[in-house]
């Protein structure tokens, strides 16, 4: 039989330590060339929800995967009690072909995207960040925030969200000892003089100015998974060492598509993909003052590697 791993048995074998050692050695998996990942390929409703086919496969010594992650976007569905992203993956075996097993991939999606920004963070922070910025306060920013906590202390963390209140009552369910949790009014105040900045919003207009960022910060733009879709001011991109997931998918669907499409931002003005700086062949951070931003699309590659982990973690049980 063809197991079926549920999302509470996916979440039961990953945690954020788990899943930053995961996504960082799949990016070095990615600078060896033992991955393949085709472009995702778009099926758009004729209401504007979609569905989105991630291929992709890695080998790694005897062992290896493969498969597709089938993932639909769906924006009104919280109105319906559902998620707006629900994914699956189809692991198969990279020698016979054989569908090995069907994984829930929500828990994935949003652990290996948090996971991507901290390996990031890692790289391209600064040494002792203290001030976390969070833009958005749905879902994926309490994956974010996780992640990042679980590899820093950070003193303070301000928050804004779309919704009245909404900003209030992420930082009451995620308060601790020892950090101060801040609502902020508008998201100039949730930025200037943060150190890292976590953008994670379905925004299709600028939401950061360059001139609110402070020399030094760092920057992950998660939101912007679709042509159109942007966060930030296109001069704070052009102002940045920027560095990408995959630029193919990041010129499509990330961060820089709008600045690209207007002709504001080339590959020229690109520092480096995420896995050229995890296995050192470009360097990370190296100036104190410089601002630098991570733009995240979902690498299928990194749902791959966490599906199989989950499958072989269940095998032993």
């Amino acid at each position: 039989m063809i197991p079926i791993l549920d999302e509470r048995t996916v979440a039961s074998v990953l945690d954020e330590p788990v899943a930053f050692a995961l996504a960082r050695r799949a990016f070095r998996l990615i600078a060896e060339g033992k991955t393949g990942m085709p472009p995702k390929i778009y099926l758009t409703l004729p209401d504007g929800d979609d569905f989105r086919a991630m291929p992709a496969f890695f080998r790694s010594g005897r062992v290896g995967g493969c498969g597709v992650k089938w993932v639909s976007v769906f924006p009104g569905n919280p109105s319906r009690g559902l998620p707006t992203v629900i994914g699956t993956v189809l692991l198969n075996s990279p020698k016979t072909g054989e569908l090995l097993a069907v994984v829930a991939a929500n828990t994935i999606t949003a652990l290996r995207t948090a996971a991507s920004a901290a390996v990031a963070t890692h790289y391209l922070a600064s040494k002792n960040p203290r001030t976390l910025a969070i833009v958005g306060a749905g879902l994926q920013a309490t994956y974010q925030l996780r992640a990042l906590l679980s590899r820093h202390r950070y003193e303070r963390v301000r928050v804004w969200g779309f919704g009245r209140g909404e900003a209030a009552r992420f930082c009451a369910r995620h308060a601790r000892p020892g950090t101060v949790f801040e609502a902020s009014p508008d998201v100039r105040s949730c930025v200037t003089a943060a150190d890292v900045i976590v953008t994670c919003t379905p925004s299709r207009r600028p939401l950061v100015r360059r001139a609110w960022v402070r020399p030094g910060a760092h920057i992950n733009a998660i939101g912007a998974d679709a042509h159109g879709k942007e966060e930030l001011e296109p001069a704070l991109v052009r102002a940045a060492k920027v560095v990408v997931d995959e630029w193919e998918q990041a010129v499509h669907s990330g961060e820089i598509n709008v600045p690209v499409s207007r002709g504001l931002f080339t590959r020229r003005h690109l520092h480096a993909d995420l896995a050229e700086v995890v296995s050192g062949r470009k360097p990370g951070r190296t100036r104190a003052d410089e601002i630098t931003i991570f733009d995240s699309t979902g690498l299928a590659v990194l749902d791959i590697v966490f599906a199989r982990h989950v499958f072989e973690a269940t095998q032993r049980r």
